[in-house]
């Protein structure tokens, strides 16, 4: 019986439902001290996160936690979300990732990549835009040059309704200058 009690309660502390008090993000793997039941502290949490994403939840996030083997002395959190910041009335298919402040990348059930932001910063050496048309609302500051290129004699670039292609205008003697080439 007692061996069978032993085993009982292994099993019972399998899993638990636990929340964070701290996160130390500067280890190869995220360390979490978290509150399992009223009073039950736990500290040096390993977290396991899927590759190629990480995010260090906020404090009083709630974790799902294991215990390897059925023993407390070896728990590892699988699952953190926060409901408090959790991106919301998602329909189904969508995902997102999301920041507790609010700023979020969306993608959607009919093909949109939806990013909201305040800031929006890529750093990269070459940038490629593959679109049929690219729109700007707003205002537009080039940091260099801007050159238009394009296939057929028809490529332009106008600006204020003046094609740059075809603009003339007077010189500092009355003389039109000829149409660029």
């Amino acid at each position: 019986m007692k061996a069978f009690n032993s085993l009982k309660r292994r099993m019972q502390l399998l899993v638990s439902r636990a929340v964070v008090n701290v996160i130390n993000d500067s280890l190869k793997t995220q360390n979490l001290q978290i509150s399992i039941l009223d009073d039950d502290t736990a500290d040096d949490v390993e977290r396991f996160q899927n590759y190629g994403h990480t995010s260090v939840p906020p404090a009083g996030s709630e974790a799902i936690v294991l215990s390897v083997g059925g023993m407390r002395e070896h728990l590892v959190a699988v699952v953190v979300d926060n409901k408090a910041t959790r991106l919301g009335s998602l329909k189904p298919g969508d995902s997102a990732l999301y920041h507790m402040d609010g700023h979020h990348f969306l993608l959607t059930e009919d093909g949109v990549a939806e990013v909201t932001c305040r800031i929006f910063k890529v750093v990269a050496d070459e940038v490629v835009f593959e679109a049929r048309e690219t729109q700007f609302a707003g205002n537009v500051s080039i940091l260099g040059n801007s050159t238009t290129t394009g296939t057929s004699e028809a490529a332009d670039h106008i600006s204020g309704g003046i094609s740059g292609k075809t603009h003339r205008h007077r010189e500092h003697d009355g003389a039109l200058t000829d149409e660029a080439q």
